[in-house]
């Protein structure tokens, strides 16, 4: 089990290696989507940026080319915004920091 803190929350949950950070969020009962779009998100397809989060601490390994294309603006003001519905966690993720609603 990986231990996730969410900064904003100020909370931490437990995950498993192989679920992606929004899964893990929406399995604990942890929302990472702002306002309306806890509805209206693209369900976890990288197309949207409802799921950003920022990583305060730890390390998620490279973006991939959704990620890339996606946040092509959001990397220019903060190179350490991510999309939740794209990070898979793995064991060397344990005791990472994230803040959402960014």
């Amino acid at each position: 089990m990986l231990n996730i803190k969410f900064v904003t929350q100020n909370r931490s949950i437990q995950a498993e290696p192989g679920e992606t950070l929004r899964s893990a969020a929406i399995k604990n009962t942890l929302s990472i989507y702002p306002h309306i779009k806890k509805i209206l998100n693209c369900r976890g397809r990288g197309l949207c940026t409802s799921c950003k989060v920022e990583i305060v601490a730890g390390n998620v390994g490279p973006r991939n080319e959704i990620e890339e294309k996606t946040l092509a603006k959001s990397l220019k003001s903060n190179p350490n915004v991510r999309l939740a519905c794209q990070i898979t966690l793995t064991d060397e993720m344990d005791g990472l920091e994230v803040r959402t609603h960014i």
